[in-house]
């Protein structure tokens, strides 16, 4: 057998691949040895592996009311915002099951010894073995979404099919718990709180509204003030009337004043005419006509008779023959309707002037409180004002304590925007990573013989073969020695 001199030199060596795949065969048995020891302990470790069973559940989530933002104060539709987008609210739901406080719940839900070794009672304190299990969770559960999807994926692995149905869902029923808690409306003893301090507020302006209202004789301000220009209108039109009627009483008050000094206040009621001649004429022509009866008309007696008929009728023909004979006075009929229409007309006149001076005060009364009111018009809109607000404030924040209580009852009541597609059942079927972990322990275990194989080249002083010899002290090899045997 040949081999090449070992020379120690200071130099530091120079190794070929050649080199090294030569001297890593010297040092063939060591990494066998080595291999084998590697994979002896990786595969004792991987046989003690167990099955694992996965437990899968999916829920949906949509956005509700408690991801709309509403104003405490203001109008209840004015200024809502808009939802989220599916895929936020889907990832702000899988933040609340993944907290702390959904596991810790689940947790005490299944209570400590489900989640420990059975036949083993531990012994550490109770928040120590709760932040066990909740590790357990936190190393077993897996929770997916999709940027644009309304479904979370949800996940639990363990060595037991029951243990991973059975977590998951309590995961499932603590989380469906825990989220009407935190989006709970916890404002509705709040808004009834101010509201009552609304209506007190509102009491006190009713009283100061009612008490200026009674100080200033108002029943209702905006009807009074409406009544109070009606009224002024309807005075104002009786003020002309009254004056025409006063100006027409006036003047024919004026004209029969007039009238009275040209009539007479006494006139003759009755007057007695003297009118003898001519009775006589109707007596002698009486007395003709019974002597006729006697006598032919050209007798002597009968033209006696004609002669003095005629001597009468040619005495009243002269006009002397008629006289007044007695005279009565009394009062002008004329004169007392004009003397009782001028006293009726007076009167009148003075009623009408009592009217008018009436209205006049009237007016100006109204005219006062018109003023009067005027003024007092910033003060009653002021205190209206309070009082609309204060209404409208009441209303508002009734509504909203009806809509939280209501709302409150409907979470409670499970009406949410969450919903379980699928709930966790025991797996059937366990996988195990014995095969992949054993092809990962026979790569470790060569890998690690290679290192301790180049290890021992590496570390090895001396140049070992030739090429080594060479490529170190850069000349060339003449010739090898085999090395004798001892």
């Amino acid at each position: 057998m040949r081999s090449t001199a070992t020379a120690y030199v200071s130099a530091r060596p120079r190794y070929g691949f050649g080199d090294v795949v030569g001297l890593l065969f010297r040092e063939l048995w060591v990494m066998v040895l080595v291999f084998l020891v590697v994979l002896a302990i990786g595969a004792a470790a991987v046989l003690t592996l167990k099955k694992t069973y996965t437990a899968g559940a999916s829920l949906f989530v949509g956005a509700g009311q408690e991801y709309v933002y509403q104003p405490r104060v203001g109008g209840l539709t004015d200024r809502q915002s808009q939802p989220p987008a599916p895929g936020e609210v889907a990832q702000t739901e899988a933040n609340i099951i993944g907290s702390r406080e959904v596991k810790l719940r689940a947790v005490r839900a299944l209570g400590l010894p489900f989640f420990q070794k059975p036949g083993k009672v531990s012994t550490d304190p109770v928040e120590k073995q709760e932040g066990d299990a909740i590790k357990f969770i936190n190393d077993n559960l897996s929770i997916s979404t999709t940027p644009q999807g309304s479904t979370i994926g949800l996940g639990f692995e363990s060595d037991s099919a029951e243990q991973s149905a059975r977590v998951l869902n309590a995961i499932i029923d603590q989380y469906l718990i825990y989220r009407r808690e935190v989006f709970q409306d916890r404002s509705t003893s709040a808004i009834a709180s101010q509201r009552r301090a609304f209506e007190d507020e509102l009491s006190e302006v009713d009283r100061t509204y009612e008490a200026f209202l009674t100080s200033n004789d108002i029943g209702d301000f905006a009807a009074t003030k409406t009544a109070l220009a009606a009224v002024y209108q309807t005075t104002l039109t009786e003020k002309f009337s009254v004056e025409n009627q006063l100006n027409q009483a006036a003047r024919r008050l004026v004209t029969i004043e007039a009238q009275l000094d040209r009539v007479p206040a006494e006139i003759a009621l009755q007057q007695d005419l003297n009118v003898s001649a001519q009775d006589q004429i109707l007596t002698l022509r009486t007395e003709r006509e019974q002597l006729l009866a006697r006598y032919q008309p050209d007798s002597q007696p009968v033209r006696d008779i004609e002669a003095r008929i005629a001597g009468l009728q040619a005495y009243v023909a002269t006009g002397t023959t008629v006289g007044a004979k007695e005279v009565r006075l009394g009062p002008n009929p004329i004169w007392t309707e004009l003397e009782t229409t001028r006293i009726t007309t007076q009167a009148e006149r003075d009623s009408l002037s009592a009217r008018l001076a009436s209205v006049n005060r009237q007016l100006a009364e109204i005219l006062d409180r018109q003023a009067r009111m005027t003024r007092q018009e910033s003060e009653n809109a002021t205190l209206a004002s309070n009082r609309d607000v204060l209404t409208a404030s009441i209303r508002e924040f009734q509504q909203r304590e009806t809509q939280s209580r209501a709302d409150n009852g409907l979470v409670r009541a499970g009406a949410d925007n969450v919903r379980v597609i699928e709930r966790a059942v025991a797996p059937t079927r366990g996988t195990s990573l014995k095969m992949p972990l054993m092809a990962l322990v026979i790569l470790f275990a060569g890998f690690t013989a290679l290192c301790v194989g180049l290890l021992r080249v590496f570390t090895r002083r001396g140049l070992s073969t030739p090429g080594m010899v060479g490529r170190t002290l850069d000349m060339p090899v003449l010739a090898v020695a085999p090395v004798k045997a001892a």
